[in-house]
């Protein structure tokens, strides 16, 4: 069958009331309303109007309009031909999108139990217990370093303080003395200490050479310096993690919260599934030739906290006559 496409002009109230976000008058029974036809499908004025973006200028908002308008026909058109020319794969086509439909279903429902038991507080002592407890996942594959550097002129004068308030850094944790006496004489400062980085990113801040290995830096716990022309970088390294060890806590927090915050996403859903399942089971909704899969299927879990499972009504039945099913 021939398809009838037809695109009315769009009147300049249309883009108006967009920029204004003014609701378009809601007449579906009014031609005036009606922006495009594609075969049975038409497309109002209102509905533009609920996906129209705020805020827009009438340039912005005039582009929109035509690019979802092209939209929208190109997609009834390409489904039309699909249904034309993919006929003959109509079942798949409908089961991979019933598929679709009922694995959004059943993420909504896991998401509702999650948002209403998760603890999302994430404890310094349950932290230490996880790090503690699965630290060879946690091996570093590149060195690590926490340290100072300072860039002087090469005729600084008061090295041997700057040096001594270097030194200090290793026995106070902290660079606060070197940043003090650098704002006094205007140095270049940077200050490694609150956080673990890598040793590349170290040495960033030091006139080094992409083909020389400066490895055996970090074996010297002293203060070390390097000179290019005019400028001395002065520098210490307070705290080495090898390549190969296990990396220090500071570095991955991040990581295991989000493994402890995935871990409970996977537990809570375990949870509520394993209740499901007992439920259906001593009701009879669930009917399996295989005793032992029965068995296993009805196992108890533990009750699911904070969650008010009311609001979710199962609306699934099983005829009495329907045959056990053979596994």
């Amino acid at each position: 069958m021939q398809k009838v496409v037809k695109i009315f002009a769009l009147t300049l109230c249309l883009v108006v009331a967009a920029c204004n976000n003014t609701p378009f008058q809601s007449s579906e029974e009014s031609t005036s309303d009606i922006v495009a036809v594609v075969d049975d499908h038409t497309l109002l004025r209102s509905d533009i109007a609920l996906v129209m973006p705020k805020g827009l200028s009438e340039a912005d908002s005039t582009t929109f309009v035509k690019m979802y308008i092209e939209n929208w026909v190109l997609n009834k058109l390409k489904i039309h031909r699909a249904k034309e020319v993919l006929s003959s794969h109509q079942a798949d086509i409908e089961r991979l999108v019933e598929d679709y439909r009922q694995s959004l279903i059943i993420r909504q429902l896991d998401q509702y139990y999650i948002d209403n038991s998760i603890d999302l507080e994430i404890t310094d002592s349950q932290l230490t217990t996880y790090y503690r407890a699965n630290a060879a996942s946690f091996k570093l594959d590149h060195n690590k370093v926490r340290g100072v550097v300072v860039k002087v002129p090469s005729n600084f004068r008061n090295t041997s303080t700057l040096t001594t308030a270097l030194k200090g850094v290793v026995k106070r944790g902290d660079a606060e003395e070197v940043r003090a006496l650098c704002e006094k004489h205007n140095l270049q400062f940077t200050d490694m200490t609150p956080q673990w980085v890598s040793y590349s990113d170290f040495l960033s801040n030091l006139p080094t050479e992409r083909s020389s290995n400066y490895t055996n830096l970090l074996s010297n716990k002293g203060v070390q310096k390097m000179t290019s022309g005019s400028s001395v970088f002065h520098f210490i390294i307070i705290d080495v993690a090898h390549k190969g060890d296990v990396a220090p806590l500071e570095c991955v927090k991040d990581d295991i919260r989000r493994r402890l915050y995935t871990e409970r996403r996977a537990s809570i859903v375990g949870r509520y599934e394993s209740e499901l399942k007992r439920e259906a089971i001593e009701s009879g909704r669930v009917v399996l030739s295989d005793s032992t899969l029965l068995s296993a299927m009805s196992f108890v879990a533990e009750p699911i906290e904070r969650v008010d499972t009311t609001v979710i009504e199962v609306e699934e039945h099983i005829e009495e006559d329907i045959p056990s099913v053979e596994l």
